[in-house]
């Protein structure tokens, strides 16, 4: 969620009020240690070092300068814990990125810690604290209550901040837990720090300082490669569901679904690139919905080397600015992160794969690593998809005129009658159609002038087909016509129109017989049988050939071009 204007005025209006006053406070009531800036130097070096080392744990980036600032405040005092702190923030503003400006997130920050150390440093000297480290055991004791506060009133002025940005509370909790247990780990490091302090010297800071940051490095790098494991085991999960999925529909909703998971977005766009340089949408999430065309996004028709979007790495780009070296990608005005990804099969980009957020700085290098990974999961589930239809297409594809067959139309026939029954239609109609006296075409022009005759005619079929209506070639010359939510006087009307049709047409072929090659106008005619289910048949079977009764005795044997028409065990033919 943005930060409003009102809410940063009332932000910097807080931060005038009280920052000030509580320096101003810690600098005139609460007493100071005795300055020795070689030491302070050297904490604030080791200060500076662990904020540029934050570390990634459950979620949660956690710093752990925390001890330093303990123990500057056991040594010196409310003041200079105050002032170490604000350089700390400073450190974290550059260094670690997000969509708030750096202004009000320093504000922010500034306000609770100044309150943080004004409120706990108080109570410590409250219940007998001093910068004097006579007595170990009120030491400890003072420390642990001075620590416990200092956690606690973080969190509470986080969780009310939180209420104020009206940001989910979930995320706070765990980072409030984390917090305080940081705090309880590092307290021991500060106390023992001081005491070495005042037995050598900054010579302790080869002791604890030193080994401290190297341990901070070692463990760095132990959660980096855990969380790379973390990536390539969620990729893995990602990439055998996918490789489950058949269809490229499914490959497609799969891989938008679980990428969202793992990586958030707010837009997912894959594109196809074919032929090395046309670019086409082959799926597009906006919001939370899956869109056929595009308003957030727009991108040209043809791939080019200068328009920016890298064939060969995923890229991160993290403001405006830098989306903006994409040429000819046009985003949402609210779009302030694009990450793209080339999707690759054997080393050749083959689309890519395009995600936006809102908020600058959206998305991390470890997502860009997880992406990679998903990208090539995605490539290989998309092909075996495309050669899974492709088989399926073609056993289920009449090879000549690419119409489906009469596999699929018996399958398609069955879950029709299964939609009757489970009230999703309320009829269904089959036409039969026949070509008349094919044989004689096949005699006097050629068998391949008889095929050019059949791919015609199942192209005029096409214009009455719709995404409803089921057209196959049933066999030889016959084709079909599935109806659904059609009644019998609809079905008869619609056969008696392409019956018509057929028979004003003229067809052009090419004779394959005989010496002369020239192109011939041909005229044919076309008998049909039209049933209807529920009234004339009780199954799909019987549907079928009930039409076929019709076709043959209401057609072919009342002398052809004509439609024949189902009624019970006998049938009726349409006046031509």
């Amino acid at each position: 969620m943005k930060v409003t204007k009102t809410q940063k005025w009332q932000v910097y209006a807080l931060w005038v009020a009280v920052v000030p006053i509580s320096f101003v406070m810690a600098f005139h009531f609460f007493p100071t240690g005795q300055m020795d800036y070689v030491n302070l130097s050297i904490n604030l070096l080791i200060l500076i070092a662990i904020m540029m080392l934050p570390i990634a744990f459950d979620n949660v980036t956690i710093t752990l300068e925390r001890w330093v600032i303990f123990t500057v405040f056991f040594n010196y005092g409310i003041l200079a814990e105050m002032i170490f702190m604000q350089v700390a923030m400073l450190v974290l503003l550059f260094t670690q990125t997000t969509n708030l400006s750096k202004v009000f997130r320093f504000s922010v920050n500034s306000i609770i810690f100044a309150i943080v150390s004004l409120v706990s440093g108080s109570v410590y000297y409250l219940v007998g604290g001093t910068p004097l480290f006579e007595n170990i055991g009120l030491f400890a004791l003072t420390g642990f209550i001075y620590a416990s506060l200092y956690s606690i009133i973080n969190s509470l002025l986080l969780f009310l901040y939180f209420k104020f940005r009206k940001l989910k509370t979930t995320d706070f909790r765990k980072a409030a837990r984390w917090d305080y247990i940081s705090s309880m780990l590092l307290l021991p490091f500060a106390i023992s720090f001081c005491l070495l302090l005042q037995l050598y010297g900054n010579k302790a800071f080869f002791l604890i300082g030193i080994p401290f940051l190297i341990v901070l490095l070692v463990t760095r790098k132990f959660l980096k490669s855990d969380q790379l494991q973390d990536v390539l085991s969620s990729a893995a999960a990602i990439g055998h569901q996918l490789s489950d999925q058949l269809l490229v529909d499914d490959v497609l909703q799969t891989f938008t679904g679980k990428l969202r998971n793992v990586v958030p977005y707010e837009s997912a766009y894959i594109v196809d690139l074919r032929i090395g340089e046309n670019l086409k949408l082959l799926t597009a999430i906006e919001g939370k919905f899956r869109v056929s065309e595009t308003n957030r996004f727009s991108f040209p028709m043809k791939k080019t080397d200068k328009d920016g979007l890298n064939m060969d790495e995923t890229k991160l780009y993290v403001n405006k600015k830098s989306i903006a070296s994409l040429k000819g990608y046009q985003f949402a005005p609210s779009v302030e992160s694009v990450l793209t990804a080339p999707i690759k099969r054997n080393r050749k980009t083959e689309g890519f794969l395009i995600l936006t957020s809102t908020e600058k700085f959206g998305f991390t290098d470890i997502q860009g690593e997880i992406v990679t990974l998903l990208a090539g999961y995605f490539a290989v589930a998309v092909e075996k998809a495309r050669y899974y239809e492709r088989t399926v297409e073609k056993s289920i594809r009449c090879g000549l005129t690419n119409l489906h067959n009469f596999r699929f139309l018996e399958e398609k026939l069955n879950e029709e009658v299964i939609r009757f029954h489970t009230n999703e239609i309320n009829s269904l109609s089959v036409i039969i159609l026949d070509i008349d006296l094919f044989k004689g075409i096949n005699d006097s022009y050629g068998h391949q002038s008889g095929n050019d005759l059949l791919i015609a005619f199942a192209n005029l079929l096409r214009d009455y087909q719709t995404d409803d209506i089921t057209l196959a070639r049933y066999g030889g010359e016959e084709f079909v016509l599935l109806l659904p939510n059609y009644s019998k006087d609809e079905a008869i009307e619609m056969a008696e129109e392409i019956r018509r049709t057929v028979e004003q047409s003229n067809f052009v072929i090419m004779p394959d017989l005989g010496e002369a090659k020239e192109p011939t106008v041909v005229q044919m005619t076309i008998s049909a049988g039209v049933a209807t289910f529920p009234e004339d048949a009780s199954n799909g079977k019987e549907l079928m050939r009930n039409a076929d009764r019709a076709l043959y005795i209401g057609g072919k044997q009342a002398g052809r071009n004509k439609v024949g028409i189902y009624v019970e065990e006998n049938t009726q033919v349409t006046i031509n």
